[in-house]
């Protein structure tokens, strides 16, 4: 089995039972030859490390959590016989002088004079490598979808649209919004299901509009562990998720393609500067395509012609929503037929409204001879946040298909 070289932590090392190799005082790595065993063993324990790390620090940190350790650190030079600054400190100790939220000198707690100190949360991107993750799905998800074809009603082609699922969102107890976790969305799903069966299409395609997870990390947002179920997030986020939609896809008669856009929420990162490209839907994507399914996924925009339709989906956070109908057609669109934009992002676009504008909402924003550009409806239907704003919403899905003629019938259910 081929090796590669990797650096180790002392109890990474130790805990493949390596003999410990020096490392610089500069360093807290070495450097080990792995096989794809061992590295898939410390990716695993790895990634469950900070993701419980961030769960565990995001609820109980605070700026003045001062904590006595275990360990003692003098503050005491011998050699200048002076108390250092918190930055000689940070340096003496190789610690991360930049990255200080807050200390407290100790002068007369210990023997010596010495500092508490609260780090900033950080988050190695390199711990999050999308390779990295891509690993532990390989080990863990195995093809089992067998396409299945089953005698049509009608020789037509159809479009089951699914947006902002929010897998791992936990909402309980609010007074207007109604409960919400992974049962309810699977439930969401299957009764999608059931009607776009009932239409008896030759091919059934489903598109998914984004926000597949609440959150990858915990820290989406300020507060969003809270709405979290904390056992569906981190690399189970991704994995579970997968098992949920295979639970709806597998039930869909004569399934078609799966086109999945990427929302604000499918990012790796706590901080969307970071990832920009929804690493986390790119991966669910991929999950279903080691099940066995045929899935095209993109960050931005996906094109799909399906009988004399053209489908158009998006997300709606990015700029590229912040276009003209006639532009997005222009540049992602195809011209001569009937081309129907779809956004998701529902819930948060209408967050951002004043009470006035949310009145004058409109589902379908544009609407003409050759195409139609409308908002879909999310399966989430909202947290704390969007209820203190005064604002509610229905779960629902959507189902088009050809009229015979070029342009969309539709089936706008609501749950």
């Amino acid at each position: 089995m081929a090796k590669k070289r990797r650096r180790l932590t002392d109890e990474e090392a130790n805990l493949l039972g390596f003999e410990l190799k020096k490392h610089s005082k500069d360093r807290v790595t070495a450097t080990y030859s792995l096989d794809s065993n061992q590295w898939l063993q410390i990716t695993k324990v790895k990634h469950k490390g900070i993701i419980e790390s961030v769960v565990k620090n995001s609820s109980i940190t605070k700026p003045n959590d001062y904590k006595e350790e275990k360990f003692f650190l003098s503050a005491y030079c011998k050699e200048t016989k002076t108390i250092l600054g918190i930055e000689d400190f940070c340096k003496k100790y190789n610690q991360p002088f930049e990255n200080v939220s807050s200390y407290k000198f100790l002068p007369y707690h210990y023997k010596e004079p010495s500092y508490n100190i609260v780090f900033k949360e950080q988050l190695n991107e390199d711990e999050f490598n999308i390779e990295d993750i891509r690993i532990i799905l390989n080990s863990e998800i195995k093809q089992s979808y067998t396409y299945k074809r089953k005698k049509s009603k009608r020789n037509i082609e159809g479009v089951i649209k699914w947006s902002d699922l929010h897998f791992g969102a936990h909402i309980r107890n609010l007074i207007k919004t109604p409960d919400y976790d992974s049962d309810v969305l699977l439930d969401g799903l299957l009764e999608s299901v059931e009607d776009v069966n009932q239409l008896g299409f030759s091919k059934a395609h489903v598109h998914i509009n984004g926000d597949l997870i609440e959150s990858f990390t915990g820290l989406s947002h300020i507060n969003s562990w809270m709405s979290l179920d904390k056992n569906k997030i981190g690399s189970n986020s991704i994995m579970l998720c997968c098992e949920l939609l295979e639970k709806a896809l597998v039930k869909i008669d004569n399934l078609g393609s799966i086109k999945i856009v990427a929302g604000n929420h499918d990012r790796l990162t706590s901080n969307n500067k970071e990832d920009v490209k929804g690493g986390a839907a790119e991966l669910i994507a991929w999950g279903l395509k080691l099940k066995g399914f045929e899935v095209e996924f993109n960050s931005m925009v996906i094109t799909h012609k399906v009988n004399g339709i053209n489908h158009i989906n998006l997300h709606g956070h990015l700029g590229i929503s912040k276009r003209s109908s006639s532009d997005i057609i222009l540049n992602y669109g195809i011209q001569g037929v009937y081309n129907l934009i779809c956004e998701g992002h529902l819930h948060s676009i209408i967050e951002t409204l004043s009470a006035k504008q949310r009145d004058n909402f409109k589902i379908v924003s544009d609407d003409s001879i050759d195409h139609r550009r409308m908002y879909l409806q999310s399966f989430f239907t909202g947290n704390y946040y969007s209820e203190s704003l005064g604002y509610t919403t229905n779960a629902g899905y959507s189902i088009f298909w050809d009229n015979g003629k070029g342009k969309p019938k539709h089936l706008n259910a609501t749950r």
